[in-house]
């Protein structure tokens, strides 16, 4: 997308929503973590200048779609004008197109996800790129790439208050999970992009609040890297499988968990082959330079 900013033309009232705001013209829609396999629900906000945007709409769910009709209602006769998408997980996505359809709003989607998107049954009637910029009503909202959690992921930074809505690049909790199409070394990138803007809260996909923003993107860089040290020093002692890795990184872990610490694990061990610091052969992993594959 390119040329002028597109416009999602609604007026709105925050009378009603004033317990809800979070920070200033943005706020939080509610949700329940019941709907949701996990402990934090996927968060929707609710971006307001004289126009407004949902971000994000949350896993689709009865009750949680009711929830969030029902705020929008609260601001009646006011309606929403977009839905602007994240990534294109169910959790974030799933209930866009029954909001879209009792709303009638604009579903806005990166444009390199055009195709995915209508694999899932979402058209994206607005297609963004890296650098453009949303005019919500007044709000200007900067379109950031920020691939690494999935390749077509984006943040939305409000260039008024410094607010940024980062998706599942940055959770309020702990790391998010790299698969399924997730990138360790675009990760990195992504975060280092982050530190260049004057951020002053980050609204996460999951879990709460980030008010200290680049402490917070640069204990996730240095997490990463931690644990690619890590990686590196069990192939260097001799772990070969993935299964070994995990168990040596890993010793006391929960079961239920195993399967991401496995993901994890083996995406780190897929930047380092990228890199061409680590070779696989037949599964099994060593360092460039050990066994006469390549100099160390």
């Amino acid at each position: 997308m390119s040329g002028e900013a597109p416009s999602c033309a609604r007026r709105w009232s925050t009378d009603q929503a004033v317990k809800m705001e979070i920070a200033p013209g943005v706020h939080s829609v509610p949700a329940s973590p019941n709907s949701f396999m996990g402990m934090f629900a996927p968060n929707v906000y609710l971006v307001v200048g004289t126009e407004g945007a949902l971000v994000d709409s949350g896993y689709y769910d009865a009750g949680v779609t009711k929830a969030s009709l029902d705020y929008l209602e609260s601001l009646a006769p006011l309606k929403l004008g977009c839905i602007l998408l994240t990534h294109l997980h169910p959790d974030h996505i799933g209930g866009c197109l029954h909001i879209k359809k009792a709303t009638g709003a604009s579903i806005v989607v990166h444009a390199a996800a055009a195709a995915k998107a209508q694999e899932y049954g979402v058209k994206g009637d607005v297609l963004v790129e890296d650098g453009d910029v949303l005019d919500v009503g007044g709000v200007h909202l900067e379109v950031i790439h920020s691939p690494g959690h999935t390749p077509d992921s984006i943040c939305y930074y409000v260039k008024e208050g410094g607010t940024l809505f980062s998706g599942d690049l940055i959770v309020g909790f702990g790391t998010p999970v790299i698969a399924g199409g997730g990138d360790i070394g675009e990760y990195i990138a992504s975060l280092r992009r982050l530190l260049k803007y004057r951020v002053r809260l980050i609204c996460p996909g999951h879990g709460p609040l980030v008010r200290q923003p680049q402490r917070k993107i640069r204990e996730l860089i240095a997490h990463r890297l931690e644990r690619e040290k890590q990686v590196l020093s069990c192939l260097r002692h001799g772990k070969r499988r993935v299964a070994e890795l995990v168990a040596q990184i890993y010793p006391e872990l929960d079961q239920r968990l195993a399967e991401l610490a496995r993901l994890q694990v083996a995406a780190h061990l897929e930047k380092l082959v990228h890199e061409g610091k680590v070779a696989v052969f037949d599964e099994e992993y060593s360092l460039v330079g050990a066994h006469g594959r390549g100099p160390s």
